[in-house]
């Protein structure tokens, strides 16, 4: 199994996480790593002297238990904290050349290391809505692993005003769908997908907005009734909990930190970020490029080394449905 790795924003901590947290999955998978070449250098020499690595120069030669390293440019060295469009530049090169590895059906999966959207520059809404356009899928959605639970977002990077005046009867039936098609084609039976409400008390029969009785519930009862297995709406404050104990698998979050914030708190660098809707497995860690830290050696690599984890578990469960 080949998986590739990018390299994110060089003036980043992502290649410091991603060089320090390999070593233990090297003899796993055959893994590549996308970036530049004196960027990479610099961060090997920094925090992981003693990796096994060669340079590649095409997918055919990675090997299991070194780390292959493809060069996407020969500039040099950038500053570690100063991102600049050069780096969010050479962040989008390393994410281009292994979204066209995985895209080919070379690469199992893809992990991405984590960069600017706003360095990368006007137009680019993110990793998700960019590897979506480029493997030429027809819809995509952002979920978060967790070991007891995972959360689907129905809105992303949206302000609240502009996600809940988004959320239609059907957006929420077409996401619903595509949960229940990707769960079952990594091999889960039928998941149990909950529908977290957008008001305090799923809206209290519209005392407290009609949201959730005008357009998250027709979607819950149509879904349920073409035969997924989707309840809801439920009211925010205990259905993740509900999801943690045991009782759904997946919650369907309507906004970002409605969702993301009980992921952070149940599971503080261990939850991965899962793209549901490309043709390959891809993940990444549930953080930012944390330009303050970045070449001081101190950050941490939990979030990576989950989303290697689950790279690993996707792709095989992947391959496994296919045999």
């Amino acid at each position: 199994m080949k998986i590739g790795i990018t390299a994110g924003d060089p003036a980043g901590i992502g290649l410091e996480i991603i060089l320090k947290g390999i070593p233990s999955f090297l003899s796993r998978a055959a893994w590549v790593l996308f970036g530049e070449t004196a960027d990479f250098e610099a961060n090997l020499h920094r925090f992981a002297p003693d990796l096994p690595w060669s340079p590649i120069t095409d997918l055919e030669s990675v090997q299991t238990g070194r780390l292959g390293f493809s060069s996407i440019g020969n500039g040099p060295a950038v500053p570690w904290g100063q991102g600049t469009t050069e780096t969010g530049r050479r962040a989008l090169a390393a994410l281009e050349a292994g979204g066209q590895g995985a895209r080919s059906g070379e690469l199992a999966a893809l992990v991405t290391a984590p960069l600017s959207k706003e360095l990368v520059g006007p137009g680019f809404s993110g990793q998700t809505g960019f590897l979506r356009a480029h493997s030429g899928s027809a819809r995509a959605a952002m979920a978060f692993f967790t070991r007891s639970f995972k959360v689907v977002l129905a809105t992303t990077h949206l302000s609240l005003r502009d996600a809940v005046s988004s959320l239609s009867r059907s957006s929420y039936v077409d996401l619903i769908g595509l949960i229940d098609s990707e769960f079952q084609r990594y091999g889960y039976d039928r998941p149990r997908i909950a529908v977290a409400a957008v008001n305090p008390h799923a809206g209290e029969g519209g005392m407290f907005g009609t949201e959730d009785d005008l357009i998250l519930k027709p979607a819950v009862l149509e879904c349920g009734a073409g035969g997924i297995r989707v309840s809801g709406p439920y009211p925010a404050d205990s259905v993740y909990q509900r999801a943690h104990a045991g009782e759904f698998d997946i919650v369907l979050a309507p906004y970002h930190d409605q969702g993301l914030i009980p992921v952070k708190l149940i599971a503080p660098r261990s939850a991965a970020n899962v793209t549901l809707g490309l043709p390959y497995v891809r993940t990444s860690p549930d953080h930012g490029t944390a330009f303050a830290i970045a070449g001081l050696g101190t950050a941490e690599t939990g979030g990576m080394e989950t989303a290697f984890e689950w790279a690993l578990e996707l792709a095989s469960r992947l391959e496994g449905t296919k045999t």
